[in-house]
């Protein structure tokens, strides 16, 4: 699959941290804390508060650290609408093979939701740079490494329910990256950047 500097940027942690609800307050802070830990990539859901303007300030606080993208992106108008204010990645909890085609069409890094190998075949052939395996909780480090055995050139981003732990056991099993929301998300900023780091050490082992 082609690289790309945004690709580049999150091989970096391999960790795509994302935030969902209301951080209009905490932004700054929490964005520093984040990339202070090591983390390289960071994306915004369109259903949290605000979300464009989260966006925007991930860029301003630390673009020239971290890669920042959208999430819960449903629709081709989502995709412009975060092109418009600078995102470089876009993550959906689907494949719609429309909103993968404006994502290439603007110059974006395009992340679909899959959970079968059907659904990543049809993924990767209408050019996501990245497959998101969700929900990770129903699949595990075995479907990973299942699926690595006839698609070995995907990369694959298991979300949801992901630990340190349970990390290292998915970057074992072939995993390209991972996605983290609430398992590193929380209002104690003093006890996330141990955290992030934790989950940044777990993927830093060879495939």
């Amino acid at each position: 699959m082609p690289s790309s500097p945004t690709i580049a940027r999150v091989e970096v942690s391999r960790v795509i941290t994302i935030l969902r609800g209301d951080f209009r307050e905490t932004i700054s802070r929490l964005a520093h804390t984040l990339a202070d830990a090591g983390l390289t990539a960071v994306e915004a859901t369109l259903n949290s508060t605000d979300p464009l303007h989260l966006i925007k300030t991930l860029i301003a606080e630390i673009g020239e650290r971290a890669a920042i993208g959208a999430g819960t992106v449903l629709t081709p108008d989502d995709v412009s609408r975060v092109a418009d204010v600078g995102a470089q990645f876009i993550v959906s909890p689907n494949f719609n093979p429309a909103v993968v085609a404006r994502t290439k069409k603007s110059g974006l890094v395009s992340i679909p939701g899959c959970f079968t190998p059907t659904e990543v075949i049809a993924a990767v052939d209408a050019g996501a740079d990245a497959i998101k395996l969700f929900p990770a909780t129903h699949l595990g480090p075995a479907y990973v490494k299942a699926l690595r055995g006839p698609l070995n050139n995907v990369r694959l981003v298991p979300t949801g329910g992901v630990t340190p732990e349970l990390a290292r056991e998915y970057r074992a099993a072939g995993a390209w990256a991972i996605g983290v929301g609430s398992e590193l998300i929380t209002a104690d900023l003093t006890s996330m950047g141990p955290r992030a780091a934790a989950f940044v050490s777990a993927m830093k082992g060879p495939m």
